[in-house]
């Protein structure tokens, strides 16, 4: 999986709504990427930045100033990566939008070396491992 501009950061500084701005920005600045290389393609597909969309504001409503800040990639068919790292506490909340509704969103979490990953079907999930993954 080739992943285009992936940026890991601590997630776990920063106010809520900032987090919530940066995430926004980072998952609109994808849309800017070239359409593809000769890896594949960058951009996302509409349907993984609707899905990414939809999560992330969900979560925010649950979550508000909690909300902590994601990076983000696309991959060589055009899905989206959300990366959570929390590095006081060492985990790791990884979601990933799929580039067509013919595969499955899924989260993925890591607590040290303890780690799984579930289908995700609404903001609920991601708000339940966010606000696990904000605890230290």
């Amino acid at each position: 999986m080739t992943v285009a501009k992936e940026q890991i950061t601590d997630s776990s500084s920063n106010s809520g709504l900032s987090n919530f701005r940066i995430t926004v920005e980072r998952l609109i600045e994808l849309l800017d990427l070239e359409e593809d290389d000769e890896y594949g393609i960058l951009r996302p597909t509409e349907y993984a930045f609707r899905t990414a969309m939809k999560l992330v504001v969900e979560a925010y409503d649950s979550m508000g100033n909690s909300f902590p800040k994601a990076s983000t990639g696309t991959d060589d068919q055009g899905s989206i990566r959300l990366a959570w790292q929390n590095i006081k506490a060492d985990r790791r909340v990884r979601l990933f939008c799929p580039h067509s509704s013919d595969e499955k969103a899924y989260i993925y979490h890591q607590d040290s070396d303890k780690y799984a990953s579930e289908n995700i079907t609404s903001g609920a999930i991601l708000v339940y491992w966010l606000e696990w993954f904000n605890k230290v």
